[in-house]
């Protein structure tokens, strides 16, 4: 049992742990109700959450970080693919990364003309970006194997968040 006049130092002690949900991340309203009507709201929250600004952020700008973070995966993956298509020595894997590379630069523009259009208001333009290019890494998951599987799992989950922000934007 603990003697009474260690009870102050005790509370003293446990007191911040009392209070560390009060300092998570903090879910804005806005990004809630968005990320719940994505394929993978828990995705879409840790993903927002990595934007600091995204706490305050309108739908509007909820889509425009997405997009944002869209693009950051895509040309991350497309390096990745580079390096891992130099670094390969069978000539099928070698192939296999470089048509993964083709695909994943095949999304960079319509991303930007996405960001264009939706910056304009051009919503349902902005969306239509997305249409061909939405596939593209779970195709090259599959053609590069587990190597590029997270990364194509988050690029499609993240086109889909972008495409469904942009969605609620225009509505």
């Amino acid at each position: 049992m603990l003697h009474p006049s260690y009870l102050p130092h005790l509370l003293f002690f446990l007191l911040p742990f009392l209070f560390l949900p009060c300092f998570s991340a903090a879910v804005s309203e806005t990004m809630g109700k968005a990320c719940n009507q994505t394929l993978d709201s828990a995705f879409c929250i840790t993903s927002l959450q990595a934007v600091p600004k995204s706490d305050s952020a309108d739908l509007s700008a909820l889509a425009l970080i997405a997009l944002n973070l869209t693009y950051s995966n895509v040309t991350s993956s497309t390096t990745k693919l580079l390096a891992l298509q130099r670094e390969a020595t069978s000539p099928a894997i070698k192939n296999s990364f470089e048509a993964c590379s083709l695909l994943y630069n095949n999304i960079i523009q319509p991303l930007r003309w996405a960001s264009q259009f939706f910056v304009s208001k051009h919503y349902d333009v902005a969306q239509a970006m997305f249409a061909t290019p939405l596939f593209a890494p779970t195709n090259c998951a599959e053609a590069a194997g587990k190597v590029m599987e997270q990364d194509g799992k988050n690029a499609f989950y993240l086109m889909l968040m972008t495409r469904k922000f942009m969605e609620l934007s225009s509505s």
